[in-house]
C-alpha cells in the first residue's frame, strides 16, 4: 500500500500540466480495473472542466439533452461529502421517467452500474468522479478496494485543482506583463516565500500537494533565475527587489 501511494504521489501530484495527470490517472485507474470513468470540476473562476472515457456518443447524446440537470448521480453528489453506488439513487422511490430513461439509454452505451465520489470543500469548486462498469459484479469486484479507489480520486481531484490554478495564474501573469514579481510565476513565489518563512522542503510540499522533488525542481528553476548560487542568495535578491517579502 505504501508503495502504491508513494506512486499515486509522484505520477499525479508531481504531474507537471493536465495533459500529464490526466495520462497518469488513466494508467492508473487501468490497472486498478476501471472500465471508464467521468470526471467534472465546476468552479466559478475557472469554469467547467472534464475529462471522460465514456463513449463521445453519449457524451454527446447526454449534454445535448441536458441530462446533467436531473441526473440523479449529479444531484445526489451535489450535497453528499461520501463516496456512493448507483444503486443507492436508482432504487430510491419517486424517480422520475426522464431519470429513468437517462439510465436505460446509459445500458446500451455498456455504462450499466458504477459509483461516484463526490469533492468538496476548501471554497474551491464542486468535483465529481464517476466510475462506470458493464455489471454489477465487475463493480463489486473493484470495489473491494474501495478506500483506494477513493484515495485514487481525491488524489486526481487535487492534482486538477492545482494545475489549473496554476494555468490561470500563470495566464494572468502572461496577460498583465511584467506583475512586478519579475517573471516569477505564482508557485515559484510560493515555494520561495515559504521557504524565507522557515519552512522545510517537507512544509511547503505538504502546503502545496507536491512531491519535495518538484518543490526541489521549482527553487532550482528560481535560483537560476534570479543567477543565484545558492538558495539563500535567491531569498535576498527576491527580498531586495520586492518579490516576496
Amino acid at each position: 500500500m505504501d508503495h502504491w501511494v508513494s506512486d499515486l504521489t509522484s505520477r499525479l501530484l508531481g504531474a507537471q500540466d493536465i495533459a500529464a495527470a490526466q495520462r497518469a490517472f488513466r494508467r492508473l485507474a487501468a490497472e486498478a480495473g476501471v472500465e471508464r470513468f467521468a470526471y467534472a470540476l465546476v468552479d466559478g473562476r475557472r469554469g467547467l472542466h472534464v475529462d471522460t472515457t465514456y463513449p463521445e456518443a453519449w457524451t454527446t447524446h447526454y449534454l445535448a439533452n441536458g441530462y446533467q440537470n436531473f441526473d440523479p448521480v449529479v444531484l445526489e453528489s451535489r450535497h453528499s461529502r461520501l463516496p456512493f453506488a448507483w444503486r443507492f439513487v436508482t432504487n430510491r422511490p419517486g424517480l422520475t421517467a426522464d431519470q429513468s430513461r437517462l439510465f436505460a439509454e446509459a445500458s446500451d452505451f455498456g455504462i450499466r452500474d458504477g459509483m461516484t465520489i463526490p469533492f468538496h470543500g476548501g471554497g474551491k469548486g464542486f468535483g465529481i468522479l464517476s466510475l462506470a462498469f458493464e455489471s454489477n459484479a465487475r463493480l463489486r469486484e473493484v470495489m473491494a478496494a474501495q478506500p483506494r479507489m477513493r484515495l485514487l480520486g481525491i488524489y486526481y481531484h487535487t492534482a486538477v485543482e492545482r494545475l489549473l490554478e496554476a494555468e490561470r495564474d500563470d495566464a494572468d501573469v502572461t496577460n498583465g506583463g511584467d506583475d512586478g514579481y519579475g517573471g516569477l510565476a505564482p508557485h515559484e513565489r510560493q515555494c520561495l516565500s515559504r521557504l524565507a518563512d522557515g519552512q522545510s522542503l517537507w512544509d511547503i510540499s505538504a502546503a502545496l500537494h507536491l512531491p519535495e522533488t518538484s518543490v526541489r525542481s521549482i527553487l532550482r528553476a528560481v535560483r537560476e533565475r534570479l543567477g543565484a548560487t545558492t538558495t539563500a542568495d535567491a531569498i535576498a535578491k527576491a527580498t531586495a527587489r520586492r518579490w516576496i517579502g
